[in-house]
């Protein structure tokens, strides 16, 4: 068995295991978090995912913005 971390773009961390089937398999996994394809297979070759940390999630100030957007308001326009 082949074990190793499989990291999405949106920052969801998955363990990934790959075990041999009985036969070969045409299949996918998509992330459970933004549904990208992570890994697509014909093979044997099974691999088999499973969640160890989901996506962090930017907080929003009390107006709905979120941080980032919070961080650009506060900065003064530069004068010419």
């Amino acid at each position: 068995m082949i074990e190793k971390q499989r990291h999405c773009r949106c920052g969801a961390i998955y363990h990934r295991t790959e075990a041999i089937a009985p036969s070969r398999e045409i299949d996918s996994f998509e992330c459970t978090a933004c549904g990208t394809t992570l890994e697509t297979w014909d093979s044997a070759w099974v691999p088999t995912y499973r969640l160890i940390s989901s996506p962090t999630v930017k907080s929003t100030d009390d107006d709905g913005a979120h941080e980032s957007d919070a961080a650009c308001k506060a900065i003064p326009p530069q004068q010419t």
